[in-house]
């Protein structure tokens, strides 16, 4: 019995240090970890800002296959947003409350039952490359607050994991030109000549608006004995979001400049442009023009009109949509 008394006196008084220790050991806790990468400012921004890439970085998900992510809203920037669930982790939601464009993202991240935090990115530029810190702060709770020692290894380690995978991330990006599966190639695009059919198309008639102008312009190329000089194109001139339409015109390239009775002509300068070789169903192409945007955004380039859509594969020949080519190319000035 003695020996019981003693152990129980002996808890009592561990549970008494513990409970002082929780009044003395303070509620709020932060870690800060950073990482230099050699990448522009513009670049490392981009890739934090987009929730897309955070399954491809993010030490969490890294580590944990149980982990699930859902998008019920914008993937970039401010107000983006994902949940998670996980049978490891717990749930949870993840929100970007604060974009500073190349400077500072602030996110609030939710722990569901157990609390909320914040989340920070810091990102400095230092001759080409960029200094990234990334901290998180939170609030513990009296008396859950004696867990913060036991923390500060994991979180540290969580931090500086998911900054090394981060810079991994840029630097394949960077070095490979890789964009959402896409590779990027940088090209000197030669003088173009066409003639074509320009006009506002609703969205859903895009197709439509093809198939019935490039046969018509097919058939007044042979007649006017004009030589082609590539497969038939869509030019986009403009985006008409709010009125969904797209000003564009359906274009058989041609050698030079001509004038064929019944179309327009048009010529391009030589230049330099962006190029993707898309393959799929041309309605798939959207995901090929987001890469070359967010491409665009991390090298600071100017978009220069129109975007063209050369339809390199002939579907009465490839009944197979997958092999179909669309080569996608946009002209830009720095």
């Amino acid at each position: 019995m003695k020996i019981l008394k003693r152990i129980g006196w002996f808890l009592l008084a561990i549970l008494i240090i513990l409970l002082i220790a929780s009044f003395i050991l303070p509620k709020d806790i932060s870690f800060e970890k950073s990482i230099e990468i050699d990448a522009p400012k513009n670049m490392v921004y981009n890739v934090v800002s987009d929730l897309n890439s955070h399954e491809s970085w993010n030490p969490w998900k890294l580590n944990d296959k149980t982990m699930e992510y859902t998008y019920p809203g914008n993937r970039k920037g401010e107000n983006a947003t994902y949940s998670w669930t996980s049978e490891n982790s717990g749930n949870g939601t993840y929100l970007i409350t604060k974009a500073e464009e190349g400077q500072l993202l602030e996110s609030k991240i939710t722990f569901e039952g157990q609390g909320e935090g914040t989340g920070r990115f810091k990102f400095e530029e230092n001759e080409g490359k960029t200094k990234v810190s990334w901290g998180f702060e939170s609030t513990m709770p009296w008396p859950m607050n004696l867990m913060a020692p036991f923390m500060k290894g994991q979180m540290n380690k969580s931090l500086v994991d998911g900054l090394q995978s981060l810079s991994d991330f840029v630097k394949n990006r960077k070095e490979n030109k890789e964009y959402s599966g896409y590779k990027i190639n940088v090209v000197d695009v030669p003088a173009k000549h066409y003639i074509m059919n320009r006009q506002e198309v609703p969205m859903d008639n895009i197709q439509q608006f093809y198939a019935s102008n490039l046969g018509a312009l097919f058939g007044k190329a042979l007649k006017a004995g004009v030589e082609m000089d590539g497969m038939p194109s869509g030019l986009f001139f403009k985006w008409l979001k709010a009125e969904g339409k797209t000003d564009m015109a359906a274009g058989i390239p041609v050698k030079e400049a001509v004038n064929v009775s019944g179309a327009a002509s048009f010529s391009l300068a030589a230049r330099k442009g962006l190029q993707i070789d898309y393959y799929g169903d041309y309605t798939g192409t959207q995901s090929a023009h987001n890469a070359i945007s967010e491409y665009m955004d991390d090298y600071g380039l100017l978009q220069d009109y129109p975007v063209i859509e050369e339809y390199v594969t002939d579907p009465s020949t490839e009944t197979d949509p997958k092999k179909w080519l669309t080569k996608i190319t946009y002209y830009y000035s720095e």
